[in-house]
């Protein structure tokens, strides 16, 4: 049977199997307060289980936003027609007013597949969202979401419940190959090497170095980078709430927490916090000065460069680097993987709207006319 229960509960999460340390009582512990909205955990035993949030906020962070992913326009992330996709919601213009309020299962680092010993089955999945969407009826949600999966049981359940999936975006790891910095070089193809070299040397011409850092002698330039790069992403900067973020990782990790930077005249500029669990590192935090903004490629030194220069193939397998800036990470030697959404509609007049929102996500670039 279906709980969804308000807050992080850590005892009923406790009995699920993990498939990724994205679900880790540790990050969620860490990290649950990212998602814009109040935090609830969704269960079926130990079958299966979600952690998300009750997102009511129109205006809240795009990624994590129904609304925003569904009917901004321009769109959250690249879509095949942008003008065809426009010209569709203008056909819908009271649908996102009708959006919020919605339950989205997705843990902080865009991860919505599930956890539990079932999570691969559709038909345990699919239990575990019929609570889920009952509990949204009878809480006045317009909609029930599943955001950032890979996997294909969420598919399948949520096209049993009647709903639709539609695409997002890609995630991109790094294969680890090298045993270092002319190794790596050696592993890209020549015209991503030759571009790879000449951003490092235009860096260190500079007088950019790429570093590993201590997270916490370094903890005030690393949330300093972090609030500026939020702000000039258009994100709000909460400092209190950074600042308790970086504290609960640094707590929570421990050794398992590595920080990479990039140093001009000694000065932090740029900085990249990885979490390692086996043989697998995820880069979850990253920042960079306005200082890193006038240097040449600094953020890439702390992100990539600096990683390579302390990692190898004698420790890591994989390095995961998360969502957005696909182009610039597969030019680092990144491989994309495609992440999907799903969405339930709670209030059936709202149905309609929401398969063809959808479906504009995907609609592919019109043909051009045939010549006369």
């Amino acid at each position: 049977m279906t709980a969804v229960v308000p807050g992080f509960d850590e005892k009923a999460w406790s009995l699920l199997e993990h498939g990724s340390p994205l679900q880790s009582p540790a990050w969620l512990r860490a990290m649950g307060g990212r998602l814009p909205g109040a935090p609830h955990t969704v269960v079926d035993g130990a079958d299966v289980g979600f952690f998300g949030a009750v997102v009511t906020d129109p205006d809240a962070y795009e990624a994590y936003n129904p609304r925003a992913v569904l009917w901004r326009d321009p769109p959250v992330f690249p879509v095949p027609d942008p003008v065809r996709r426009a010209r569709r919601l203008e056909e819908l213009p009271e649908a996102p007013g009708r959006a919020l309020p919605a339950l989205v299962l997705v843990a902080p680092g865009y991860l919505g597949d599930p956890a539990g010993r079932r999570a691969e089955r559709a038909d345990a999945v699919g239990r575990c969202l019929s609570g889920a969407a009952e509990w949204g009826r009878a809480n006045g949600m317009a909609a029930l979401y599943v955001l950032y999966t890979r996997g294909a049981a969420v598919e399948e359940a949520v096209a049993g419940l009647g709903g639709v999936s539609f695409p997002l975006t890609e995630r991109c790891a790094m294969p680890v190959w090298w045993d270092g910095w002319e190794s790596y070089l050696a592993g890209l193809a020549p015209g991503r090497r030759r571009e790879v070299r000449r951003e490092r040397r235009r860096a260190e011409e500079a007088g950019v170095e790429a570093v590993r850092v201590d997270p916490r002698s370094d903890f005030d330039r690393i949330l300093q980078g972090r609030c500026s790069l939020l702000e000039r992403y258009g994100q709000r900067a909460d400092a209190d709430a950074e600042r308790g973020r970086l504290e609960r990782l640094l707590a929570e990790f421990g050794t398992d927490l590595t920080a990479y930077g990039a140093r001009h005249d000694g000065e932090l500029v740029s900085s990249c916090i990885a979490v390692r669990t086996g043989r697998t590192m995820h880069v979850v935090y990253t920042g960079a000065s306005e200082a890193a903004e006038r240097l040449p490629f600094a953020h890439f030194m702390a992100a990539y460069y600096a990683i390579v220069d302390h990692t190898g193939r004698s420790l890591l397998d994989e390095i995961d680097y998360g969502i957005g800036h696909t182009r610039g990470k597969v030019l680092r030697g990144c491989t994309p993987a495609p992440l999907r959404g799903h969405a339930v509609a709670l209030e059936p007049a709202h149905a309609d709207e929401l398969r063809r929102a959808a479906a504009a996500l995907s609609e592919p670039v019109a043909a051009a006319p045939a010549p006369p």
